[in-house]
This record gives C-alpha cells, structure tokens and sequence, in this order.
C-alpha cells in the first residue's frame, strides 16, 4: 500500500522500482471466466521467484477483453494476494487503468487506490488520439485526480508512440513518475534514457538496454515490467531475476546471461516474431499465456480476437522449450578455471570448469556453451530459399545459411527469406546470413549486418574478394558497432582464390583480419565456378595452420569451397569448427538443383564418422607417459576453439600447473595434442575413462 504523499511520488519511485517487476497475465477458467484462484496461485509462483513487483490488467492481462466489473474483480483479488500474510508481506503492484472513456479510467484509477495499490500505469486512450497534445492532456488529467505515481506506457499497441519531447512535457506533470519505454524503437529509448534518465524513470522492458547501456553509460534501475521471470526461471533456480537484479544494480555478468539466459531468450524472440507477423502486429498473448502453462501457470485460452495457438504450434513450442528449461540444480555459473589444490598433488580432486574463455583477447568462440552445438566439426548447408532450408534441416545440417548464389560472386538472400527460415528452424539450429562479397564501404556493411542482427541470424558472413587490407579491418570493425546489442555473431570471409583478381585481398591474412576486425570466427571460401575447390588453392598443411591458430585465438573456424564428401579425410585432419556445402547435397550432386534432405544427411553421416574416430584420418599415434597433479578444464560438448582458447588462456596465466584436458571427440584430441606440441609445451599422458572420454595431461 502507498504510505507516500503526492509530492513524494518520484522519491517514492526511486526508492522502490528497482530490479524485475513483472506483467501479469488474466487467467481463465475453460468456461471463459476470470480464474481468481488462479491469479492467487500465479502472483504466489512469481513470488517465489524473487521478482519485487507486478502490475495487473495490462496489454498482457487482455485488459480490453474485460467488462468493468472483471477489471476491478482482477484488480481486487491482485490486491488481496499481494498484501496478504501468506505472502511474506505487501508486495508493489501497480494497475493499468487506460480506457477510451475518461470517467472510467478515473473509476479505475480510484478503486486502485482505494484497494490499496501503489501505482498507476495508463497508456494513450487509443482510437481517436492521434496527436501528442492529447495524450498530455488525457494523462493531466489522471494526474490531476490521483495521489499515486503513475508511469506512462509508451508503445505502439495504443495507436501512438509518442517522441522524447512529448515523454518530456509527460514526465513534467507532478506524480507521473516515469515511462515504459516499449516503443520498440531503439533510438527513442536511447535517447529518452540519456535525456530523461536522471530525473524520471524510464524503463525498457528489454534485455539489451544493459547490453547498450554498458557503451552510453545508461544504468535502467527496474525492468518494469516483462513476462520474461515466470517464463525464464522456475522456483530455485531464477537465473534471469537474478541477473536483473544484478544488471540493475550494475554488475553486468554477460559470461551468466550467455549460459543461463542467451539460448532461451533466443527462443522467445524467435516465437514473438512470429506470432506477432502472422497477427500482424497484435501482442502476442496466445504465445505467452501458453508458454506459462508450460512453466506450471494458470493461463487459460485468450479471449476473442485473439486466437489460440494451433495445436502443431503448441508441440512445436513444447518440444523446443523443454530443454531450454532450468533446473533447479542450476544455481550459479561456473567458474572456468578450477582452483589449485592447496593439498599435496596425489591428494588433489579435481573440479571440471568450463571451456569459456574470459580474456578479452581471445573472443568467446560463440559455438561453446550451447550443448547442440557439440565438439567437432559441424555441418552448414548454404540455401537459398525456405523449401531448401526445411531439406537442410531435416537432413540434420547445423547451420543454416541463407545465401544468394543468383548474384554475381555470391550475393546476400532477400530479408523477407532469412526472416522466414530464421521463423521455420529450431532455435537450437544455426541461422546463418552471408552477405558474399561485400563493398569497400563501411556504412553500407554496416547496415546489412545490422539487418541481420534485427533478424535475428546466429552469425552473419562479411566477405571480401579485391579490397586492401586496412579497408576490410575498418569494414568488419564498423559491422561489430552495428551489431551492439545483437546476439547475432560476426563472421569474417575470404576467398581462398583472392589470388586470380588483381587485388586481391591475400587469404593466409585471414587469422590476423578476424582479430584485427574484432570478429567471432572466420571462414575461408572460394568464388570460382570452373570445377577447382578449396584445396586446389590452399593446400591442407597450410589450411591447418590457419585453423589452429584460429582456435587460439578463441574464433570460430569455418571451411568451405565447392567441398565433397571426398574432401572430409583432409577436412578431419585439420577439423575446422564448421564446414560448408551446397552443390555436395543436392540433387545428383547438381549445385543448380535444390538441396536434398538425402544427401545432406549422408554427407553428416560420414562427416560424424569421422568425428567418432570410427573412420580413422590419422596414421600416427600420440606417445603416453605418466604424471600427476593438475588443473582441469572440461571440454566434453564444446567446441575445439573454446578447448583450445581456454587452454591458451590458463598457460599464459600460469605456466607453472599441469594442466588436464577432458575431451569426448576425436579429432578434437587430436587437435589438442597437435596445438600441444606447436606452442611448445609437454604432451605428458593421455588416458580413456570408462565413459569414453580421454583425459590429455599437459605440462606448460
């Protein structure tokens, strides 16, 4: 209950939004009724989560689907459970009180108050409000017969999205507190923080202003409000209410965001896209009142016009949501480099960490830490349209990049193309984006790549075929300030034919440009039509070098170029991250016809054979000797440039530790002994456990 004066409203807001507040849907009961049990039920479930405030009959809550008498019964059976003892004490909750009659936003207003709440939220009264000076005029009007703070709502849902100066004359009015900056336009949210940020609260319910923040010096102390805790996190183990809380306070833990939280907010982005198109902008409520009864919500259907979920989509949701879940035991990151025993070395137990490397030279190699994307080489197929894509998929490709091989040299796929293949494959899958070879202008790179990242691609590709090498490094360093707030990852290219243009921009710099470009990984390719691949430009002691040093440098590592399934001996020996295909699995091995779920599945049949060790690529053998004591680092499930860049980053740090390597592929042993003995240190023992990993003994 507000126990402030109306004058105190915004040292009020000060001192209590803080951290994750929460959106609240309206439950009902399968004879289309207010659940009032299960609004209890759900208020208690986000509770327990850690989640410090909620609102009630917002856009989220179907507060328009509502007679009047349902508003006030939600309202009040929010108000009982919150202030309730059962509860642990009060609670803040605030109520939405927007309606296109004034009198009744009023009524609202008053019985909020009345029952107890401790704040308003109102939005533009839609319908006929089309200019700024309504919207102030209607919020004047509430503030002017309200005691309570009031946050103002700006979001396209209400027929206008109001600009910075008409936030401004908003926040101007006595208890209107601050805004949801829900707009989703990134640059009036930017602006509204840097402008408004220090005398009002201004809040965007979206995970990247923390990223964004960290460059422009934004510190949002409340996530007010998203449905993002009671669809993340389940009681014990909430990750994403924890982070919040952190990130407001700001303790920014980007390593906890991408183990905890990367994958599944992915996810979500993936389906609000979606569902938004196919209802063409409508919120969509559908998706989120049935995921929360995956996560043990009370949800119910929506009400008309808003429409179910279709039963395959529903399944569909299901099964990619069921893996993401946390579990309990999920409390904490995880260090990446064990502790040293202090005890005697015979005496010493070892702890696993994890293979991420924390050194900002060494660029966290982005397929590490997703469990899908396990150790080894991966398979892309590159598509050109949706039907291509569903082939690929099926066919168990990893990643799937969209491309344009109707363009000169190789193009980029139309937006409309990567959005709807980005919509149709699993989220655990890669979505990839190349932009081939792309123009010596950074501004005009840097746009398609942010393109990309508003779509939401897993990485997108920047090639260069005749460009000097201080112009690419500009080009790709422009294209990572475009990506600023994107999970998607940079990916820079050349072709390993740049030699046949006068020009061109020599391949064997490609390690040096990635680094210098402030890349994620790179790949090497080639443009020529006539026949010659890969290997008949760069030879394979020389492709290996570039890869190894590449997965030292913590990147990601892709080949490609006209490759055959007669190519995967040579491509297993020098065991790149990923490796690329078209003309390979498609039909007869015809590059012009579509790809076949058939042959790429053949093509990842044997490329896993080779990763098993069950086709040996190898002749030699790795000596084995003995020692003890040691710092581990568990590779098992990540990728080999996170192993190796993790382990680059422990020796430098200390040189002195013998150190162990867990690994469960086999050319990714391989790979570790061969770095091993190049970078000079001792290969002291190699041994199998009975599950079948090899534990590699290294002596700095």
């Amino acid at each position: 209950m507000a126990t402030y004066r109306k004058h105190e409203a915004q040292e009020w807001a000060w001192e209590t939004l803080k951290g994750q507040w929460t959106t609240l849907i309206t439950p009902f009961t399968p004879d289309n009724r207010f659940d009032r049990e299960g609004m209890k039920r759900n208020i208690r479930h986000i509770r327990s989560l850690g989640t410090v405030g909620a609102g009630c009959t917002w856009g989220m809550g179907e507060f328009w689907s509502l007679t009047h008498e349902e508003r006030l019964d939600v309202m009040d059976a929010v108000a009982e459970e919150a202030q309730s003892s059962s509860g642990n004490g009060a609670w803040p909750i605030g109520a939405h009180v927007t309606h296109t009659s004034a009198p009744e936003m009023l009524s609202l207003a008053a019985h909020a108050e009345g029952r107890g709440y401790d704040l308003l939220i109102v939005a533009p009264p839609y319908m006929v409000t089309k200019t700024e000076d309504q919207v102030v005029e209607y919020v004047r009007l509430l503030a002017e017969h309200s005691n309570l703070a009031i946050m103002f709502y700006n979001s396209p849902q209400f027929g206008i999205t109001m600009s910075v100066n008409g936030l401004a004359r908003l926040c101007q009015l006595p208890n209107v507190v601050g805004v949801k900056e829900a707009s989703f336009n990134q640059q009036i949210s930017i602006e509204a923080h840097l402008t408004l940020g220090r005398e009002s609260v201004i809040s965007t319910p979206d995970e990247w202003i923390y990223f964004k923040g960290q460059e422009l010096g934004i510190n949002q102390q409340v996530m007010f409000a998203n449905t993002s805790d009671w669809r993340f996190d389940i009681p014990g183990a909430n990750n994403y209410v924890r982070w919040i809380e952190r990130a407001c306070k700001g303790d920014f833990d980007e390593a906890f965001y991408d183990q905890h939280l990367r994958r599944l907010n992915e996810l979500s982005d993936a389906w609000w896209t979606r569902t938004v198109d196919k209802y063409n902008g409508a919120l969509p409520i559908s998706l989120v009142k049935y995921w929360g009864e995956l996560m043990g919500m009370a949800a119910g259907k929506p009400r008309l016009p808003i429409l179910e979920l279709t039963p395959s989509e529903k399944m569909q949701l299901r099964e990619e949501l069921e893996p993401l879940k946390p579990r309990v035991a999920e409390t904490r990151a995880p260090e990446v480099i064990a502790e040293r025993s202090e005890s005697p070395r015979p005496a010493y137990t070892p702890q696993p960490v994890y293979a991420r490397p924390t050194d900002p030279q060494h660029r966290a190699a982005w397929l590490t830490g997703n469990d899908n994307f396990a150790a080894g080489m991966l398979l892309m197929v590159s598509v050109q349209n949706v039907e291509e894509a569903l082939e690929a998929e099926q066919g168990g490709a990893d990643v799937v990049d969209v491309k344009n091989l109707q363009e000169a040299l190789v193009g980029s796929g139309h937006p409309s193309t990567v959005r709807q293949v980005r919509g149709i494959i699993p989220v655990e899958k890669h979505v990839s984006v190349t932009l081939g070879v792309v123009p010596n202008q950074a501004g005009t790179v840097a746009m398609a790549v942010y393109a990309a990242g508003m779509m939401d691609a897993t990485s997108v590709k920047v090639g260069f075929r005749v460009a000097d090498y201080d112009t690419a490094a500009e080009v790709l360093q422009e294209s990572r300030r475009a990506l600023d707030g994107f999970n998607t990852k940079l990916v820079g290219s050349l072709f390993a034919d740049n030699e046949l243009y006068e020009g061109g921009l020599d391949p064997h710099l490609m390690v040096q440009l990635a680094k210098d470009g402030e890349c994620d990984g790179f790949l090497i390719d080639t443009l020529t039509k006539d026949g010659r691949n890969l290997f008949d430009f760069m030879p394979e002691p020389v492709l290996r070098r570039i890869v190894l040093e590449g997965k030292e440098a913590g990147l990601s590592t892709a080949l490609s170029g006209h490759l055959k399934i007669s190519d995967l001996d040579e491509l297993a020996r020098i065991n790149p991250d990923i490796v690329g295909v078209r003309g390979a699995v498609c039909s007869s091995g015809d590059r012009g016809r579509a790809v076949a779920w058939e042959a790429v599945a053949e093509f990842k049949r044997q490329l896993d054979l080779r990763k098993t060790g069950e086709i040996s690529v190898h002749a030699d053998t790795v000596p084995v000797t003995s020692s003890n004591g040691w710092v581990v680092i568990d590779g098992r499930g990540k990728s080999c440039a996170g192993v190796i860049a993790a382990l680059a980053h422990q020796m430098e740090q200390d040189n002195e530790s013998f150190v162990e390597a867990i690994l469960a592929d086999a050319l990714n042993i391989y790979d570790v002994t061969l770095w091993t003995e190049q970078a000079g240190h001792r290969l002291l023992t190699q041994r199998k456990d009975p599950d079948g990993a090899v534990r590699v003994l290294i002596q700095p």
